[in-house]
Parts: C-alpha cells; sequence; structure tokens
C-alpha cells in the first residue's frame, strides 16, 4: 500500500475526511498512468506541510483535480494566520489550480510553518 493511500486512510480514521471524500482521493492517487502521460509538463500535485516546531502536523499530497478538498486539510488555525497576513484562500485556491509549477504560500509564525505549492 503506498504512502499516499496510507495517509488517506489515516485521515479517514482519525475523522478529518468522509468516506466519499476518502474514496475520491484514492481513485485519484490510483489513477491510471495514462493520465499522466496526457498532462505531462503540467502541474499535477498540490503539496502542504503544516510544521510546529519539528513536528509535522499536516503534510498532504494531493492531485491538482482535488485542490478543493485539500482546502479542507489545512488546521483553522493555520488558515486564520494566512488570513491574517493578508492571504485569501479563494484567491489561492484559484492560482493553485490555474498557475504553473512552484511555491504558492510560505507562513513563518514563531515555532508554526505553513507551505504549500505545486509540481
Amino acid at each position: 500500500m503506498n504512502e499516499e493511500r496510507m495517509r488517506i486512510l489515516k485521515m479517514l480514521e482519525e475523522g478529518k475526511i468522509s468516506v466519499e471524500e476518502a474514496t475520491q482521493l484514492i481513485e485519484a492517487v490510483e489513477a491510471p498512468r495514462e493520465t499522466e502521460v496526457m498532462t505531462q509538463g503540467k502541474p499535477k500535485w498540490l503539496k502542504v506541510r503544516v510544521q510546529d516546531g519539528e513536528d509535522e502536523k499536516v503534510s498532504v499530497n494531493l492531485p491538482l483535480s482535488l485542490a478543493r478538498v485539500a482546502m479542507k486539510f489545512i488546521p483553522q488555525q493555520a488558515k486564520g494566520k494566512m488570513e491574517a497576513q493578508g492571504i485569501d484562500m479563494d484567491a489561492l485556491l484559484h492560482e493553485v489550480t490555474e498557475t504553473k509549477i512552484g511555491k504558492l504560500v510560505e507562513v513563518q509564525d514563531g515555532d508554526e510553518y505553513v507551505e504549500v505549492w505545486i509540481e
């Protein structure tokens, strides 16, 4: 069982996502390679990392097609800090789905660190 699938099942077990969301995520992660070949050269993954000091609180790698679902995994406290620094989550979602590969957000507040990028 691959790492992404294990993370999805862990989030389901912890009640962070619904069965429907878990199903969508697993289907996207296990999609046939033909899809990847057709989108070669385009960004494919949304990656989110949230750390508190040395502890990684959130580590999510999701296909861009599921970017809206990924936004649900950012802790409310992290979202609040991002909004306090002028980061509009709707604009961020648009950037995630319409922009090129690269870092979208990087926020550090004391020991807490949030990073969102696509590749």
